[in-house]
């Protein structure tokens, strides 16, 4: 063979190879196509199914979301605090709104233009969540149905606007409660990205303060939903409620609170900064709680006025601060029962110790003064008169982390866990707090002004009534609530019944809080507030206490219980009064404790009682100073007899001189 021949076989045998590589790369390509195909059709198909269904439904289909109704609140006797008010709603769902720019801009101009509303609002509100959302966007709750008529006749031009209802808040008793009940309102940015997991939308209302926003859940309910079948025009042709579509209801509160024990409280809080908080300790049930000065929740309702909420917000006063549970104040004498259940139940002091007071206690060259020269006295004595020597005594010997240990024993040092929002913290100092907090070593005279009530500490009314409740119930603390009872708002079944709820046993002597609590009892009877809680026809128990304020006049505090009795008692109401710049507590706080008792168990009114109380005071002091007048009248008397005496005898001195010199003469 020649070689021209075996080079064309050559040629010839790379062509096949060439052509068959082509193939295999061609075979290979359509694989792959034929894969990436395959993979995409079943990606679609299959894992997309449910979306492009969606889609392919909501040609057809729009679900409208339906807001559940907020659940009603009533106080403890069924008197409806909180309910609601059907009012009808106009709506803006994004996806179902026309797709093209233009005709969105344009339906947008008429719904602003037809239901005379604000277009910038309606366009931040859609941009707020986006052209593409299926969430329903509220853009005013005050349409008519005249309104609503035509938009039903001519749904086919407004596609992706509905009409709709919801309930808004009315709090029927006005201005009652305002601290305990809150408010609702729309809901905030952070709070939409905090709640936006549980349900909550753009649109939704949410608690802001008071129960409101503590049992929120609970509240709110479990939103529904509607199905409109709609055609290419989108025109409603049929209307669709799936049995899971119905909306829950939220839950029904049963307060602990007594609507005219609260009345009759704020009543006598009217015009005057401060707090009352009343309870029943056997229970831990809240019957009042009271914050001066208040405001009207209705305000909210549709909307507050900048102005006003600024006149609000801005108030020097602070209205919206729930002083019964965020105030902090020097607690004052009050704070001496702690020092004496303290000292009492580790030995330190029994009921026949005795010290005296000779109008004060000298320490490092410092005179700590008393109230006066109370002598002799033991632990009743000691309550009874508020002596300050006795307890500047006792508080030198036992020392700053003793107080802070029977602080947090009696209820005083830790949160009090009481259902409402915002709950500040007691400060309750000790040696290594004073280190840690402002890097200083603990004083003895420190020691004295905390045994007083004074100095760093701070403690809330809340915490000090809880105080009060535990030496009412001789050791047993009960958390305190404003929740009676969570109720199904459909069957009304009690899902969740509050009283009752063990917080703290101390686990200490009965007899040594009877001690106490006799104490207080003589408080009344001679001592401190045998003016200011005067009550004839009920036994009442209290501890008043004046503290120091550097911003003005002292603030005052009484904490009382009746009826009096030696053991626990399941009828017992202990107050709590805290009055800001209003002087001693005895003489100020102590009537408005008494006229809450007396008005609780006597059924008298409370005002007349505070001010039959104070005008008996006045008269009593107008008394006192005329019989200080009439006695220093006496004295002057008694001085000017006493001179005139005195020269007389003086002038008869003379006389005798005289003649005894005459007669020596002669």
């Amino acid at each position: 063979m020649s070689y021209l021949e075996l080079n064309k076989k050559d040629n010839k045998s790379n062509d096949d190879m060439s052509i068959k590589k082509k193939i295999i790369v061609l075979i290979i390509a359509v694989s792959l196509a034929i894969s990436i195909f395959t993979i995409r059709l079943f990606y679609l198909q299959i894992i997309r199914n449910q979306y492009y269904d969606k889609l392919a439904r909501n040609n057809k289909e729009q679900i409208v979301p339906v807001t559940a109704f907020r659940g009603e609140v009533y106080d403890r006797n069924g008197i409806p605090v909180v309910e609601n008010i059907k009012t009808y709603t106009l709506s803006i769902i994004p996806v179902y709104l026309p797709k093209n720019y233009f005709e969105r801009e344009e339906l947008l101009h008429r719904v602003a233009k037809e239901f005379s509303l604000d277009l910038g609002y309606i366009k931040n509100a859609v941009k707020k969540v986006g052209n593409y959302s299926y969430e329903t966007i509220e853009i005013t709750d005050d349409i008519t149905m005249k309104e609503i008529s035509f938009l039903a006749e001519n749904s086919h031009l407004y596609p992706g606007v509905y009409y709709g209802s919801k309930a808004i808040r009315r709090y029927p008793l006005g201005d009652t409660m305002t601290h305990v009940l809150g408010y609702v309102g729309n809901i905030s940015p952070d709070e939409y990205e905090a709640k936006r997991e549980e349900g909550y939308r753009h649109d939704s209302l949410v608690g802001k303060e008071g129960v409101e926003l503590f049992y929120d859940k609970e509240l709110r309910g479990i939103d529904g939903y509607v199905q409109w079948i709609v055609d290419s025009r989108s025109r409603v042709q049929q209307v669709l409620t799936p049995a899971s579509g119905n909306p829950v209801p939220g839950k029904k509160l049963i307060l602990t609170i007594d609507s005219k024990i609260q009345r009759d409280a704020e009543n006598l809080l009217r015009d005057i900064n401060g707090t009352i908080i009343v309870s029943r300790p056997a229970t831990g049930e809240i019957l009042a709680m009271v914050s001066s000065p208040w405001y009207d929740p209705n305000i909210f309702i549709g909307g507050i006025n900048k102005n006003e909420y600024s006149k609000l917000i801005n108030d020097p006063n602070h209205p919206f601060w729930n002083k019964a549970i965020r105030g902090r104040y020097a607690p004052g004498s009050t704070f001496k029962l702690v020092s004496a259940v303290g000292a009492l139940h580790e030995g330190k002091i029994n009921s026949k110790t005795y010290k005296y007071c000779n109008g004060g206690m000298l320490l490092e060259n410092r005179f700590y003064r008393c109230t006066g020269r109370h002598g002799s006295l033991n632990i009743y004595k000691a309550i009874q008169y508020s002596c300050n020597t006795y307890f500047y005594e006792l508080g030198y010997e036992v020392g700053p982390n003793f107080l802070k240990k029977y602080s947090e024993i009696l209820g005083i040092g830790d949160y009090t866990g009481v259902d409402l929002p915002g709950e500040k913290l007691s400060t309750i100092p000790s040696a290594d707090w004073k280190r840690r907090r402002i890097g200083e070593y603990w004083w003895d005279g420190d020691t004295i002004q905390y045994v007083m009530g004074q100095g760093y500490i701070n403690v809330t009314p809340i915490a000090l009534h809880n105080m009060t409740s535990t030496i009412v119930n001789e050791g047993t603390l009960y958390k305190p609530h404003v929740v009676k009872e969570i109720r199904s708002s459909q069957t009304d079944e009690i899902i969740l019944n509050n009283d009752g709820i063990l917080v703290n046993d101390t686990q200490i002597d009965p007899y040594i809080y009877r001690i106490v609590k006799k104490g207080m009892r003589l408080v009344v009877e001679s001592g401190t507030a045998r003016t200011g809680a005067w009550s004839p026809n009920l036994r009442i128990a209290a501890k008043t206490g004046t503290t120091e304020n550097d911003q003005g006049r002292d603030h005052s505090w009484t904490t009382a219980f009746a009826p009096y009795s030696d053991g626990p008692n399941d009828e017992i109401i202990a107050v709590t009064v805290l009055l800001e710049h209003r002087g001693g507590g005895g003489l100020n706080a102590a009537p408005i404790a008494t006229a809450m008792l007396r008005s609780i168990f006597l059924e008298e009114d409370p005002v007349d009682v505070r001010d039959s109380i104070y005008s008996r005071m006045n008269t009593i002091r107008q008394r006192g100073r005329e019989q200080r007048a009439l006695q220093n009248l006496q004295i002057q008397k008694a001085q000017e007899k006493l001179e005139a005496q005195k020269l007389e005898a003086q002038k008869l001195e003379a006389q005798k001189l005289e003649a005894q010199k005459l007669e020596t003469q002669n």
